[in-house]
């Protein structure tokens, strides 16, 4: 029962968080939109921080599980869309990381520093598969774009949400036209048949 009670303080605490923001949830709202007393969740949750650090470590957890790139095989163009989507979706799943993130990293200096460490393995594993594809002769770059891809990459991961949240009618996330973006600035890059199919994809992502 104990089990259950937390999953649910979890569940709903992420819903909440995403749909307001996480500073703007108290533990109390919380309580209260399970219908149970605040001693209850504090006996779960001690403190907000606890339950802020246990989502955000589901989080973490997932998107270190996604970065984890395949020893056997070189990556290709198939697996940097596949790697994109998947990860554009948990960030929209677990988007209250992201939708006040210079906020959250300020208030909690542990969610900063693991933040910073799988932006560190993102850009790592994006590093590794675009170094794939050239080995392939797929793309054609030279180290300074690279580094350039690699940099607007990141920078479209971080804040691709707070964009999705103003555009989009619905103010869900649309992971589709984050990927898009980045096969953008990716596809220039690219031998002429493989940037062609590229190019028909983001259309159909759009």
């Amino acid at each position: 029962m104990a089990k259950d009670t937390k999953k649910k303080i979890l569940s709903l605490a992420l819903d909440l968080f995403n749909e307001h923001g996480e500073a703007n949830v108290t533990t109390n709202a919380i309580a209260t939109a399970l219908n149970i007393s605040p001693g209850n969740l504090h006996y779960h949750f001690p403190a907000k921080k606890d339950l802020v650090t246990a989502l955000f470590s589901e989080y973490e957890q997932e998107m270190l599980s996604l970065l984890a790139t395949p020893p056997d095989r070189a990556a290709e163009l198939d697996d940097v869309w596949l790697l994109l989507h998947l990860s554009f979706e948990v960030m929209g799943r677990y988007q209250f990381v992201y939708r006040d993130l210079t906020d959250l990293c300020f208030r909690y200096p542990m969610i900063h520093r693991r933040f910073l460490a799988i932006a560190s393995v993102t850009r790592q594993t994006a590093a590794i598969m675009f170094e794939d594809l050239k080995d392939a002769g797929m793309m054609i770059a030279n180290q300074k774009e690279t580094h350039s891809l690699l940099d607007s990459f990141l920078l479209i991961s971080h804040f691709w949400l707070a964009n999705d949240r103003i555009a989009s009618k619905s103010g869900q996330p649309q992971p589709q036209r984050a990927v898009a973006l980045v096969m953008g600035l990716i596809s220039p890059l690219l031998i002429p048949e493989a940037r062609t199919q590229t190019q028909q994809l983001i259309h159909q992502y759009r």
